[in-house]
């Protein structure tokens, strides 16, 4: 046999396991049997893949950063990238707050089908959290906005709150049909009912959101990249921002 008896010690001349946490990553990332540990974190195992080649290439720069206290500084936003989102917080400001609105934004003479864009901010897993959400005509305008810490809790439950207000603030406008974009994966395929729901704290929130979704005549969930959601991301950060400036 060439598999080595179980329980036997390594000997010098076999190749040794990662030795440093960076290496350890690599492996990990390397791994075909990702499943069960993405499920414990309640990822998925593209998203737990993605963000342990993050996390290894945040610990080899900080190992190569200079020593006698220095950290490296992170990369400053080009001056395109800062006038991008100062527009984009600009236009923001200027629409309307959804929890002002009594009625449904959406013009009349429209099929009724209204477009959401959520997300979740969370400092620390769990931590100080909010949610920002956008609504506009599908392929059309802007029309309202909404930002709100929510208090203490996890990623995904940030990322369910966010999609929970939404959906209060539909019910509320009697709109009948919605489109939902986020860039969460693992929470756009649990609503589309590819994953199951196994956190035991997600599942009172991803019931809520079936229960307000049965009562419309068309959901449709569409999962994003995240660059293409910053509006509802900026929106939760400034919620979260307004919440630790008044404390």
């Amino acid at each position: 046999m060439n598999g080595r008896p179980k329980g036997e010690p390594v000997s010098e001349s076999e190749p040794a396991g990662p030795e440093t946490l960076p290496e350890l990553l690599a492996t990990l990332e390397k791994s075909g049997n990702l499943r069960a540990l993405a499920r414990e974190c309640g990822l998925t195992v593209k998203d737990l893949r993605r963000r342990l080649i993050t996390w290894r290439r945040e610990l080899l720069q900080e190992a190569a950063a200079p020593r006698g206290g220095g950290v490296a500084a992170p990369a400053a936003p080009s001056r395109e990238q800062q006038g991008a989102e100062s527009a984009l917080r600009e236009s923001l400001a200027g629409l309307p707050r959804a929890a002002t609105l009594r009625a449904s934004p959406l013009p009349a003479g429209g099929d009724g089908t209204l477009e959401i864009w959520t997300d979740g901010a969370c400092r620390g897993n769990p931590g100080p959290s909010a949610v920002g959400v956008l609504f506009r005509v599908p392929g059309g305008p802007d029309l309202c906005v909404h930002g709100e810490a929510i208090g203490r809790a996890t990623n995904n439950a940030a990322e369910y709150r966010a999609v929970l207000r939404a959906l209060e603030f539909v019910r509320d406008w009697e709109v009948r049909r919605v489109e939902l974009y986020l860039d969460s994966e693992l929470i756009a395929r649990q609503l589309a009912g590819v994953y199951r729901v196994k956190s035991v704290d997600l599942r009172p929130l991803y019931q809520q959101v079936l229960f307000l979704a049965r009562g419309l005549d068309g959901f449709r969930v569409r999962h994003v990249p995240r660059e293409r959601n910053q509006a509802a991301d900026l929106l939760a950060n400034e919620a979260l921002d307004a919440e630790a400036a008044g404390r």
